[in-house]
């Protein structure tokens, strides 16, 4: 797969570089995005096709722009990009269509990533694998942890629950294996309005619809400023942000991705190839700004202070977890 994308990025002719980009994502990047795309889902799921164009639609954007962009980052692993794409166009998918869902998987990945008992990492084939903190880099086991002995485990007990998950496995899982496990064991559908479970129990970092309305208020205020703020240090900030980060804005309504790709004056195609790459490394901003890697951190320094004095305590506690 390397050498069909070398090939592709070094072909001086535009027709023929076409056909290449084509054979790229047909022959090697499509399968490849399907089986995780289909594995995340399900099989029958009626969205994997939608998902998976969304996920091949931003590889042919981020390879055309490779092409012509010489200061974009490089793809080093053609394999592990593509397949990292699709995690992500699955993350997308999920938190947007099974808030529910998300929101537990949410739950479980802050606590797999701060209790120091437990770890997190990512596959090579972009998958997020948990386990025990010495099991870290282990391969994943392929059985899903059983059902039924995780029954009676509180709702508010994740560690609970993950510390039983992991004696029943004695290997390291699937995040999502995990997170299947434990909405089955706790009784989460998928969908927000299937009623016919309760899930007060289940502590809820998500905003009620008032206190989503003045979040929203708030991301709003920060967005103005943002916009308000030098064209070099709206780079620095905005291309360093992790995409979470940018979902915020999205999602509640704060920002359209035309309007972030706009306050970076940018071609809303070449924003939408980047997704995949934020945030940046400060070398790769940079280079992009044709500037040092120092000058990049003091430029996104200043524009952070910037914002703390121009916005209200209120408004800049609230965007501080997103921003």
């Amino acid at each position: 797969m390397d050498d069909v994308l070398e090939s592709f990025l070094a072909s001086p002719d535009e027709e023929r570089s076409e056909e290449q980009l084509g054979d790229l994502l047909a022959r090697h990047a499509a399968p490849l995005v399907r089986r995780i795309v289909s594995r995340r889902l399900g099989a029958s799921s009626s969205d994997v096709d939608d998902v998976c164009s969304q996920v091949v639609l931003q590889l042919m954007l981020r390879l055309r722009r490779e092409r012509l962009d010489a200061n974009l980052a490089a793809i080093d692993a053609f394999a592990s990009y593509v397949a990292t794409a699709a995690h992500h166009g699955c993350d997308h998918f999920v938190r947007a269509k099974y808030p529910l869902r998300w929101r537990l998987r949410s739950r479980l990945r802050y606590v797999l990533e701060h209790d120091p008992r437990f770890a997190l990492w990512r596959a090579a084939d972009g998958s997020l694998i948990c386990g025990r903190a010495e099991w870290r880099s282990r391969q994943a086991s392929a059985v899903p942890p059983p059902g039924e002995p995780l029954t009676g485990i509180q709702k508010q007990n994740v560690r609970g629950l993950l510390t039983r998950v992991f004696e029943l496995s004695g290997s390291p899982l699937e995040l999502t294996a995990v997170v299947n496990a434990a909405a089955a064991a706790w009784g989460i559908p998928l969908f927000q309005h299937d009623a016919s479970h309760r899930i007060d129990a289940v502590a809820d970092p998500e905003p009620r619809v008032d206190a989503a309305l003045e979040q929203r208020g708030r991301l709003e205020r920060v967005w103005a400023q943002i916009r308000g703020l030098p064209l070099r240090q709206r780079h620095a900030l905005l291309l360093n942000l992790k995409d979470d980060a940018i979902t915020v804005l999205l999602t509640t309504g704060a920002a359209a991705l035309r309007d972030i790709a706009a306050s970076l004056e940018l071609p809303v195609e070449d924003f939408a190839a980047l997704w995949n790459d934020l945030p940046l490394p400060d070398n790769t901003v940079a280079a992009r700004l044709g500037c040092t890697r120092q000058q990049v951190i003091n430029l996104r320094m200043a524009a952070r202070k910037r914002l703390a004095n121009r916005l209200e305590p209120q408004a800049n506690i609230g965007a501080g977890r997103s921003l």
